[in-house]
């Protein structure tokens, strides 16, 4: 493990140690995001063990692209209040699940292919999931100020996220021809410790009792 993985590990287990110290006064979606904090912790671990072992991590990268966009989606559907988009998000889990299978299997192989073609479009739901969510939250503001709702910095680190992995793996393609591997690989992993950074500044802050 590089000293870079070591730390990125290290981060998302202080931001799960948030998550776990403060659950019991969390509400429903950020009690998931603790989960999904602690699975991508386990998941982070497991990449570089599999790495190691078989040259590639590609398996663990097919569960991650699958259970993240579950993880997410569920958090949406509880923060979400209209009930004619929660039963499209639930609708969206289903269909994600049936082709992540079907494209681990005969599109790009578990084994040895980036799930890119479950990525894409899990990213550009959520990108529309943030941005649906922030328009909830201009209409139907809370009493608590903004900068300290656990829900806005949740929603900020998944836009910032979903926009920004679209950009590294826009770069991913050109990186052979152009010898930026190194770039995109820094690139990488600042977007994940931003990302960690703002899922640990949620979990630190949530104490509304909005969300069921």
């Amino acid at each position: 493990m590089s000293t870079i993985e070591f730390c990125y590990s290290a981060s998302l287990l202080i931001v799960s140690a948030i998550g776990v110290i403060r659950y019991k006064v969390l509400s429903t979606p950020f009690k998931l995001l603790t989960w999904s904090t602690i699975a991508i912790f386990v998941k982070n671990i497991a990449a570089v063990i599999v790495n190691h072992k078989y040259k590639t991590n590609a398996p663990v990268l097919h569960i991650e692209a699958l259970t993240e966009y579950i993880f997410y989606a569920l958090i949406y559907y509880y923060l979400f209040t209209n009930p004619i988009l929660k039963k499209w998000i639930i609708i969206s889990i289903v269909v994600i699940t049936v082709f992540a299978i079907f494209n681990a299997l005969y599109l790009e192989p578990f084994k040895s292919v980036f799930p890119t073609n479950v990525n894409l479009p899990t990213l550009a739901l959520l990108a529309i999931l943030s941005l649906l969510l922030f328009r909830q939250m201009l209409f139907y503001p809370l009493k608590t100020p903004i900068l300290k709702q656990g829900v806005f910095w949740y929603n900020t680190a998944i836009i910032f996220q979903a926009t920004t992995t679209f950009m590294a793996l826009g770069f991913s393609n050109i990186q052979v021809n152009y010898g930026i591997d190194y770039l995109i690989f820094y690139f990488w992993y600042a977007i994940l410790f931003i990302f960690t950074l703002l899922i640990g500044v949620a979990l630190s802050i949530e104490k509304n009792k909005h969300y069921a």
